[in-house]
């Protein structure tokens, strides 16, 4: 038999089990928030660490060191970035980057001049750590800075693998330019002794001054080089010129220039025949003997002269001989001194202006030299003298004076004028001037243009 339900109790029943379960649910919610809560303050309330890389280091108190030392710090100086790692809240530590950090070095507590260890303080957000960082300290150089002009010291170095002709040896080495200005930190300057260009001769065949680019060194008292980032120099190379010089043997040579005598007619002694020089080789090349010159018409009878052998010598050519002087002594042969009267009728005178004629108003009187037998068949009635009127010279009174040209009328070999400044004094005429017509044309003052005789010849010496 079926029993019918109670839908009283049912409803009852359903009604409880319904406020159970609202109750079963808030209590686990409210539990579960507590948990998430309890989670929450745990996870953010623990400071972890985390590792920033990169941070660059910032330089401060340039000007605070400056204004107290003195110094400054070097320029091109690099400093490498730091890694540290930081102390903080988890959620703060993810929101930050390697620029929230700041590594400063204060050159301002540096304390003398050089390299030197400063402090790395690293400044780091507020609530934020610094555990480790992976440098410390770092190297910064500091100075005073200033420059200096240092003259250019050539050092020629000639290796082993060049050749030197023979009887060259060198002379000097000349740098272009000559000085170089050297800049930089003033502790360092104080340990450079000098400037130097180093020029390499290897493989240098050496027959000639050579030159070519050296380069450019700064050494110290031990001649070592010195090479430091904080010092500069205007040039890195400079042009060398390294001159060299040779020795030459040439041979001495007595000429006579009067124009009388050849060298072979003339009893000479020499006290040296040949000297040694030196010099460039171009300017060896243009000398192949030592000439000594000597006016043969200015001796009378035996005479001595002496010449100086550097005088004698080009310019660039050097007396190496070990003596300064040479002696040349001139024995003339017995010789015949003659006096001979030019009368003024065969005294002459050339390129005189067309219608000019001249005047001379005395004979002039010349002495001859020249062996005995010369003058055996010697004429003076054919003597002459001949004046240049392009070569005169204007006295005040309106006459000339030119020196005489002696014409033998023949040849006479060995006979020679004792004195060749013989000067005729002598006037000129102008040709006649044909009337004057009134009908030829005049200047504007209404006087016919004219040839003014005196002003045919005004100058001196022309």
């Amino acid at each position: 038999m079926i029993t019918p339900k109670n839908n009283h109790e049912d409803g009852k029943r359903q009604a409880g089990m319904s406020r159970s379960a609202k109750a079963a649910a808030f209590v686990c919610s409210l539990l579960g928030a507590m948990l998430l809560w309890i989670y929450a303050i745990g996870y953010d309330s623990t400071l972890f660490d985390r590792t920033f890389s990169g941070v660059e280091v910032e330089i401060r108190g340039e000007d605070a060191l400056s204004l107290d030392k003195g110094y400054t710090l070097a320029e091109k100086q690099s400093f490498s970035s730091i890694t540290i790692v930081a102390k903080g809240k988890r959620s703060e530590l993810n929101e930050l980057t390697s620029e929230d950090f700041k590594a400063v070095v204060d050159v301002s507590k540096a304390t003398k001049a050089g390299d030197q260890d400063l402090p790395i303080t690293v400044i780091s957000p507020n609530g934020i750590e610094v555990v480790s960082q992976s440098s410390s300290t770092v190297v910064v150089f500091v100075d005073e800075f200033t420059q200096r002009n240092d003259l250019l010291s050539v050092q020629v170095d000639t290796g082993d693998n060049y050749v030197m002709a023979e009887g060259v040896t060198f002379v000097s080495a000349v740098s272009n330019p000559l000085s170089v200005t050297v800049s930089g930190a003033k502790s360092v300057l104080d340990k450079v002794a000098g400037a130097y260009v180093n020029f390499n001769l290897d493989g240098y065949e050496i027959s000639e001054s050579i030159s070519g680019y050296g380069k450019i060194e700064l050494r110290d008292k031990d001649g070592k080089v010195i090479d430091n980032p904080y010092i500069t120099i205007s040039d890195s190379t400079a042009y060398v010129s390294v001159s060299v010089k040779k020795q030459k043997v040439i041979p001495v040579r007595v000429a006579f220039v009067g124009g009388v005598y050849d060298i072979k007619d003339i009893a000479t002694t020499v006290s040296a025949q040949t000297v040694t020089v030196s010099g460039s080789p171009e300017a060896l090349a243009a000398i192949n003997e030592l000439v000594l010159e000597i006016d043969e018409t200015e001796v009378d009878g035996t005479q001595v002269f002496e010449f100086s052998i550097g005088a004698a010598l080009p310019s660039g050519v050097t007396n190496e001989s070990g003596v300064s002087k040479i002696s040349v002594t001139v024995k003339m042969p017995e010789l015949s001194v003659r006096s001979y009267t030019i009368s003024k009728e065969n005294i002459f005178v050339k390129n005189l202006p067309d219608g000019y004629t001249f005047e001379v108003k005395n004979d002039l009187s010349v002495t001859l030299i020249g062996p005995r037998d010369a003058f055996e068949n010697f004429d003076h009635k054919l003597m002459a003298a001949v004046l240049n009127y392009d070569r005169v010279t204007v006295e005040e009174d309106g006459s000339y004076t030119a020196e005489a040209e002696i014409d033998f009328g023949g040849d006479y070999p060995g006979i020679y004028v004792q004195s060749k400044n013989y000067n005729v004094k002598f006037s000129v005429v102008a040709p006649s001037l044909p009337p004057v017509d009134p009908n030829e044309s005049s200047d504007s003052n209404g006087v016919i243009d004219t040839i003014d005789p005196n002003e045919v010849m005004d100058n001196e010496n022309l």
